[in-house]
């Protein structure tokens, strides 16, 4: 009977010590979501982001190795390390992401963290492609736009856009919508196409195509002028850390536009915008250190980034 009563008392306290361990393991999904929230807003911290990140990653998360890698390359959370941002793009494609199997081709086709490799990146491209891979598809179309890696050809790349547009491609129906707004690809100039291709793109998380929706609407060109949905529009753009939305947002506060006017704020987009390669932003900031408008006076400065908006197209003569 003892022993009876001493087996049954084993038996609990192995059960307890199974639901112990139990308490202290985390889930991999869990942690990614966490980290996730962590990299950005008011309540970031991308230390603890990348740390979750890290477990999450190690325990086989793909998003999370995806997201590891992102860490890695632009130094959030950690030092920056391409060779540790190329690991993990490429753990993350052999755990079956497909952004991470398109991603892993622009390392090879920049030698980044690896040795450059032009023909493996092109190849990867196209085999993803024929699986239908839409990331692939849109990095693909791209290549071909811009004659990197591949023969210029534009009438392949609008293919390939619409092929990656009906597979819900962000980055495919952004540039369907650029093609109607300017008339490029073969196809006519056309606002509405332009606004409809921008607004679906939107659906799909597209900060650039917010950025330019808002645009339209401030501006009333194939839509009816209202200034509220344009800013919101903008706004979503900013978030998005898109360049082109930054300085548009940043001319509305220059301007007073849908905002109280703020010269201060629109010099701080304004060279912001500049930083993530915006021509024009740089003209715009570069005037604002010769004038100081909004900032104090810089001629130095402004000489600085007056080059840089020329060498990007725009001359201020």
């Amino acid at each position: 009977m003892i022993e009876r009563i001493q087996w049954k008392r084993n038996l609990v306290g192995a059960a307890l010590l199974l639901l112990l361990a139990g308490c202290g393991a985390s889930d991999p999904a869990v942690d990614y979501q966490k980290a996730t929230a962590l990299l950005s807003g008011a309540n970031a911290n991308p230390a603890q982001a990348f740390a979750l990140l890290t477990k999450a990653a190690e325990a086989g998360h793909a998003d999370a190795m995806l997201e590891l890698s992102n860490c890695y390359m632009y130094g959030r959370g950690t030092d920056t390390s391409t060779g540790q941002a190329f690991l993990w793009i490429q753990k993350a494609a052999e755990a079956g992401n497909p952004k991470a199997k398109a991603a892993a081709a622009v390392f090879y086709l920049q030698g980044t963290g690896t040795n450059q490799d032009i023909e493996k990146a092109i190849g990867l491209l196209h085999k993803e492609s024929a699986a239908g891979n839409e990331h692939a598809i849109a990095l693909l179309a791209n290549l071909y736009e811009k004659g990197l890696g591949v023969p210029q050809d534009h009438k392949k790349a609008m293919d390939l856009h619409l092929l990656g547009a009906k597979k819900g491609s962000p980055s495919s129906l952004y540039f369907l919508g650029r093609c109607y707004a300017a008339g490029l690809g073969g196809v006519e100039q056309n606002d509405k196409t332009a606004i409809q291709w921008y607004t679906e793109a939107v659906t799909k998380g597209s900060a650039a195509a917010a950025g330019k929706l808002g645009a339209y609407y401030l501006m009333g060109r194939g839509v009816d002028q209202n200034i509220e949905t344009g800013i919101k529009y903008l706004i979503q753009g900013v978030k998005g850390e898109d360049a082109d939305s930054i300085h548009n947002f940043g001319v509305c506060y220059e301007r007073g536009i849908g905002v109280e006017q703020n010269l201060e704020t629109a010099a701080q987009l304004y060279q912001k915008a500049a930083e993530k390669g915006c021509a024009e932003a740089m003209y715009n900031y570069a005037v604002c250190l010769s004038a100081g408008k909004g900032v104090k006076r810089n001629d130095a400065e402004a000489e600085k980034w007056f080059g840089r908006a020329e060498a990007g197209g725009i001359s201020k003569d």
